[in-house]
Parts: C-alpha cells; sequence; structure tokens
C-alpha cells in the first residue's frame, strides 16, 4: 500500500492487512471497539458489556479473565457479534469486529466509516509525527485526559469542544501542525485517536 492508496482508501481491510505486524494490540482494540459502537443500537447487554470490557482491557483496566467472561456472557446470551472486540487476539478483534458492522449496515459506507476511523487511530504511517516533550505540561495533559476520558455515548465519539481547547493548548507551543489539524478536523475522533495518544504518550 503506499501513503496514497492510505489517504484515499474507503475499505478497511487492505488497510488493516498493511498494518498486521506494526500495529499495537491496544490501538486494534480500540478500533474494534470503535467499529462495535457503530451499530450500538442492534446490539445486546451482554454485547455492549463486552464492548465496554475490550475498552477497558485496551487501557489495562480489566485483564485476561474479565476479557474472557465478556466473551462467554455473549455466548450464553445465544450470540452476539459484538463479542468480536473482546476476542482474545487483538488483530482478530479488529477484523471481525469491522466485518460484524458492515453486515448489520449497508456494507459500501460503513466500510468508508472503518477507513476513516483506522486513519483517526493509526494517523498516516508513512509520516511519523513526534512531540515536543516540553509540550505535554501538566495543564496539556491535563487537557488530553479529559478529552480521552469525557467521551460522547454511546456512539464513543470524542469531544469536539475538548479536542478544540487540547489544539488550542498546544498551538500556543508550536507544535506540529499535524497534530492540531488532526485535533481540529471533523473525525469523528475515538479513543486511540494518533493525536491524542501522542500528547498522552500511549502507543
Amino acid at each position: 500500500m503506499t501513503e496514497a492508496e492510505w489517504l484515499a482508501c474507503t475499505d478497511p481491510a487492505p488497510m488493516l492487512e498493511f498494518l498486521w505486524g506494526n500495529a499495537g494490540d491496544r490501538k486494534l482494540r480500540l478500533f474494534a471497539a470503535a467499529c462495535s459502537r457503530r451499530g450500538w443500537g442492534r446490539i445486546s447487554a451482554p454485547g455492549r458489556a463486552a464492548v465496554e470490557v475490550a475498552e477497558a482491557f485496551a487501557d489495562g483496566l480489566a485483564g485476561p479473565e474479565e476479557l474472557r467472561a465478556a466473551r462467554q456472557a455473549c455466548k450464553f446470551a445465544g450470540g452476539d457479534a459484538a463479542w468480536y472486540a473482546a476476542a482474545s487476539r487483538a488483530a482478530v478483534a479488529a477484523r471481525n469486529a469491522a466485518l460484524s458492522a458492515q453486515a448489520g449496515a449497508d456494507p459500501t459506507p460503513e466500510r468508508a466509516a472503518q477507513a476513516a476511523l483506522l486513519r483517526c487511530v493509526f494517523g498516516n504511517p508513512f509520516r511519523p509525527v513526534s512531540i515536543d516533550p516540553a509540550l505535554r505540561t501538566p495543564a496539556v495533559i491535563s487537557l488530553a485526559e479529559a478529552a480521552y476520558t469525557e467521551r460522547i455515548l454511546p456512539s464513543g465519539h470524542l469531544d469536539p469542544q475538548r479536542l478544540g481547547a487540547l489544539a488550542a493548548a498546544i498551538e500556543e507551543g508550536r507544535a506540529d501542525a499535524a497534530i492540531v489539524g488532526h485535533l481540529r478536523s471533523d473525525g469523528p475522533h475515538v479513543r486511540g485517536c494518533w493525536a491524542v495518544d501522542l500528547v498522552l504518550g500511549r502507543q
């Protein structure tokens, strides 16, 4: 895959294939959860719980047993596609959660939306961006934590106003224009957003 193809792609499948072996488990699982949240209205209570456990697991707030229990709860309830976000392997979770969300919606726009989510989470792999450690002041970290934590539910989208406040704070410190530009872009942005993660020092 070339940079131009990555930026224009409207199907997550080749993008995920390109990322295999180079993408961290946390980001892959958060992408899976974001895909599942796109079909929140079609997900049962055990399925929704599985998505929430998957998100907690991605950030080290839940363990493997909790992840397994979430999967089992979905299966005992008669099956629920949302359990894919809680699959034991993050790469499997990402692929299957995306496919499951596509099966429950008009696939063409759904695939395009998922491709946009991958760009939000992984940025542009062909142009890595770094941040000056001096910009990561306590005030900036606090703004980034708030943007990450105080989401709009049930969509899981990050609040544009909080992202705008974070962008303004790091712009004053002369942050890379790509970081500021992404934070101010239309999105939607989700947990794992590469710019927020960069400020927080997460991978």
